[in-house]
């Protein structure tokens, strides 16, 4: 198989993204980073490892509301039978432990709550629905606790406490370079006292539009027009990500137009998409202003559908206008083609140019079932619309979309995404890309 006479250069598209980050290999350490308050930090990119201020957790702490006792003194007291146990004194959340009475053999308890710290007295937490309460008649508070022989031979050493450092010790890295903040690490950073960590500098993105037949959305199109969908679908996709800035969208129609649009966004921006023009006809210029600009094509065409002639190329530091090296892509017309090879492959090739250290989980697809697969195959790696089903028991399933063809934007809008079909597969096990934003 090949793409205008000649032999694709990558034989999937898993291969041809690995093959432009190798182009690219050390983008990120490169980029400038910037301090972001914690509040607006989710999505970024940490620059730097970020280590623990203090052992976590700081103290020794109850795992679970209860009774803290010491186990060998239960055992001792519950050898014929069930025991009664005194509460002596409680331990609150955020206060000191209270200090149990010692010199004596016989069990006494402290009531504890979850997240409160365990006395040193004691070495163990009975749950709360395992023992039977005795309250006070006066004061509310419960004077003892009976703790039955059966429970009182499972209390052990070490049950149901958390204790101190088993998380991490001070000085310890709780957070790598390189990661995209999620919810939960944007936790660990509050946790370690991070208020203002240092993030990559967003990655600045030029789109550039061209076809001769686009008008603006908010212009109503001639008969033979159509209104520009890529732009806004590439923008939008762009922007679901909180390390990108879209730098501009501009529009371009010949070979003249592009390499001016591309030379102005290379002195600004850090890639650049083109969508359109890179087929086979004697009106695609994206190819012809790409190499004129200086750049190294690493590939032109690979082996899916749609997406077959879509451009990656790397425009090296000092060529023509651009500062460092960047990658440009050109991305097919066809407005599902241009969704699809935007989401397979650019985004996750640019989340390594922003200095991510790894793929970003949302760039990874999910291994689920076809409900309604057909058993149709091609020779090539086949990118097909889907929607997301959930059956009667909760299982998320997919379910094949009927579109008629790459540019079938309105299919592509109703579906939550793409499977990923291997050449000549019938396995209803497929991986599943959702669109930027559905996760």
């Amino acid at each position: 198989m090949d793409f205008r006479g000649q032999p694709f250069a990558f034989d999937s598209p898993s291969a041809a993204v690995a093959g432009l980050m190798a182009h690219l290999n050390g983008r990120g350490e490169l980029r400038s980073t910037e301090s972001v308050d914690l509040a607006d930090v989710s999505g970024r990119i940490l620059a730097s490892d970020v280590h623990a201020d203090r052992d976590s957790p700081a103290f020794d702490y109850s795992a679970m509301d209860g009774y803290a006792v010491r186990a060998a003194h239960v055992h001792a007291a519950a050898a014929s039978g069930s025991v009664t146990i005194p509460v002596e004194v409680e331990s609150r959340i955020g206060k000191p432990p209270p200090v149990l009475r010692q010199g004596s053999s016989a069990p006494i308890a402290a009531r504890i709550a979850t997240g409160a710290p365990v006395p040193v007295e004691v070495d163990s937490v009975i749950r709360r629905e395992d023992v039977a309460e005795h309250r006070a008649t006066t004061s509310g508070g419960v004077d003892a606790i009976t703790v039955s022989a059966d429970v009182a031979a499972r209390v052990a050493p070490g049950d149901h406490i958390r204790r101190r450092a088993e998380n991490a010790r001070a000085g310890a890295r709780v957070l790598r370079a390189g990661q995209v903040l999620s919810a939960a690490a944007v936790g660990s950073l509050a946790a370690a006292g991070v208020v203002s960590p240092r993030v990559y500098s967003r990655l600045r993105v030029a789109v550039i539009a061209t076809g001769d037949e686009l008008v603006d959305p908010s212009k109503p199109p001639e008969l033979y027009q159509i209104r520009d969908s890529n732009g806004p679908a590439v923008r939008a996709a762009l922007a679901s990500q909180a390390w990108v800035e879209v730098r501009s969208v501009t529009r371009a129609d010949d070979e003249e137009e592009v390499s001016g649009a591309l030379r102005l966004a290379c002195k600004d921006s850090d890639a650049v998409i083109i969508t359109g023009g890179v087929s086979v006809g004697h009106r695609d210029p994206v190819r012809s202003a790409v190499e004129r600009a200086g750049a190294e094509i690493v590939f032109h065409g690979l082996p899916q559908r749609p997406g077959k002639p879509m451009l990656g190329a790397v425009i090296g530091p000092g060529t023509g206008s651009a500062v460092q090296a960047m990658p440009v892509f050109g991305l097919p017309g066809n407005p599902v083609s241009a969704l699809v090879t935007c989401t397979r492959i650019v985004l996750p090739v640019l989340a390594a140019c922003a200095g991510a250290a790894r793929t970003p989980p949302c760039f990874l697809p999910q291994q689920l079932e076809l409900i309604n697969a057909d058993g149709r195959t091609l020779d090539l790696w086949w990118h097909r619309l889907a929607r997301h089903v959930v059956d009667a028991a909760g299982v998320p399933t997919l379910e094949l979309i009927d579109a008629r063809g790459s540019g079938d934007v309105v299919a592509a809008g109703m579906c939550d995404g793409f499977v990923e079909i291997p050449p000549r597969s019938t396995h209803r096990s497929v991986s599943f890309y959702a669109w930027p934003g559905n996760r």
